[in-house]
Order: C-alpha cells, then sequence, then structure tokens
C-alpha cells in the first residue's frame, strides 16, 4: 500500500506529460478556423509600414504608402487584378449596378472651365433646363470656374441623394443662369449601340457587363430581329469586364442545349 502511495503521484505526472504531448501534436495537424488569411507570422510589409511608422523623422500617411505598395505587387499579376480603395468603391459599384444619384450631365474641364458635353434624355437636367454648351460657374457654394479643380471634385459636388436639391450657376452665352436641379436616379447603360448595319445585319455594342446588360440586350436584340436581322455583330471592344452572370446569361444566348460556357 506504501509503495502505491509512493507511485501514484509519479505515475500522475507522467500521465500529465503524456496528454499534454499527445495534445500538442493533435493542434499542429487540425486546419486553423481563423479564415483563409490568418497567419501567426508577419508579413514584410506589415513589419516595413511599422518600421516606417514608429522610427521615421517626418510623419508619413501609411495608408497611403500601403496601397501603393499594394497596387506595385497587383501589377505584376494579370490586368484584371486590382486593389480598389475603399474612397472609390461606391464608384465602382454605380457602374456595376447601372445607375447612380446624381443630375444626369456628361462635362469636361477645358481650361479651368466645366463645359456640358451631354444631358441625360429626360433627366433631372433636361427636366431643368440645361443645355450641351452650358458652362457651370458655381455648384452650391462652391466656384468652379476659374480655379483649378478636378473632374472628380466636380461629380461629388453634382450628385447626391435622390429628390434632393443643388443650385447652380450657369454661363449660357454672355448670361449668367441660377437653376436649381432636383437630383434623380440617372441609369449607366451597358449597350452603346444598336442598329441595322445593313438590310439584314444588326450590330449590338456592349460597353461593360453591369447589372443591366443581359436585359438590355436582349431589348436590343428583339428590337432589331423585328426590324429583319438575320446576322448579328456582337461588338465587345473596349469592354472591360464586370459581372460574370451577366456575360454568362448573354453568351447561353448563342448555346444549344447544355453546353457549358464557363469552366476550370
Amino acid at each position: 500500500m506504501k509503495k502505491l502511495q509512493v507511485w501514484l503521484p509519479l505515475l500522475f505526472a507522467i500521465v500529465m506529460i503524456v496528454g499534454m504531448r499527445i495534445g500538442y501534436r493533435l493542434r499542429e495537424n487540425i486546419p486553423s478556423t481563423q479564415g483563409f488569411f490568418a497567419s501567426s507570422k508577419r508579413s514584410s510589409l506589415q513589419e516595413v509600414v511599422d518600421l516606417v511608422n514608429k522610427r521615421y523623422v517626418d510623419p508619413v500617411d501609411t495608408d497611403t504608402l500601403t496601397e501603393d505598395a499594394v497596387q506595385a505587387m497587383l501589377s505584376h499579376l494579370d490586368p484584371h487584378s486590382i486593389f480598389i480603395p475603399a474612397v472609390h468603391l461606391a464608384e465602382v459599384n454605380e457602374d456595376l449596378q447601372g445607375n447612380f444619384e446624381g443630375i444626369g450631365v456628361e462635362f469636361l474641364i477645358i481650361n479651368d472651365t466645366v463645359n456640358v458635353t451631354n444631358v441625360s434624355i429626360e433627366g433631372p437636367s433636361e427636366k431643368a433646363g440645361l443645355k450641351v454648351g452650358d458652362k457651370f460657374l458655381k455648384v452650391g457654394d462652391s466656384v468652379v470656374a476659374g480655379v483649378k479643380i478636378s473632374a472628380e471634385k466636380i461629380k461629388k459636388l453634382l450628385r447626391g441623394e435622390r429628390g434632393s436639391p443643388v443650385n447652380v450657376t450657369l454661363l449660357r452665352g454672355p448670361r449668367q443662369l441660377p437653376v436649381t436641379i432636383t437630383r434623380g436616379t440617372i441609369p449607366l447603360y451597358s449597350v452603346d449601340a444598336a442598329y441595322m448595319a445593313d438590310s439584314t445585319t444588326g450590330l449590338i455594342h456592349v460597353g461593360r457587363f453591369a447589372g443591366t446588360t443581359y436585359r438590355e440586350f436582349m431589348y436590343s436584340l428583339e428590337k432589331l430581329q423585328k426590324l429583319g436581322m438575320k446576322n448579328l455583330v456582337l461588338d465587345l471592344r473596349g469592354n472591360g469586364g464586370g459581372i460574370l452572370n451577366e456575360a454568362v446569361n448573354m453568351a447561353d444566348e448563342f448555346l444549344d442545349g447544355d453546353k457549358l460556357i464557363v469552366y476550370t
């Protein structure tokens, strides 16, 4: 009995050590559940950013440095591998959704002057009386003529929530015109052109694959078929891609049966 009492603590210690060893080995073989990108090892990029942030002599915008580094890294991959900063994400989503909220004009900045080059048919600007050739002098309280201003800044001034007003001052010929425009939803069309090239051949140009592309394509296709189209030229020049499902739905219109469109 005394021998058993002497050996019990030793046996207990041995069992604990063996159990801990087995548990450690099992943990090494179990896949991590922290996610695909989880890693306890810090990357060289993270270490450099931290070092610059802590040790560099002047204040540095490390977010900008990181974005530039990521862009440089992705430049070594295919042209469609890109990084979209959060500040531009909303604009990219608008292009893919097929609409945005604004006043419905296109413009060019020439000699520090914002010139209207196109007015959306039945859009907010047309309803307010804007015409091609008008020049913006002010948008809200901001002077936009005779000053250096980016197209991005002009877009931010003109866009806004649907139903909200924006006061602008226009130059039309020698006259200055104060105009109030009520913002609305502006469609971004994917089908840039759809017409009969001759009596039997139709042409459809698709500029991008957005959320409305397939619907626009089918509408144009049916319209051309009613005009007697027997042959179709599908023009995808300049198309930078977009939503895969829209492209797949379009491609399916040209294939019979259950032929595969996309596979790896």
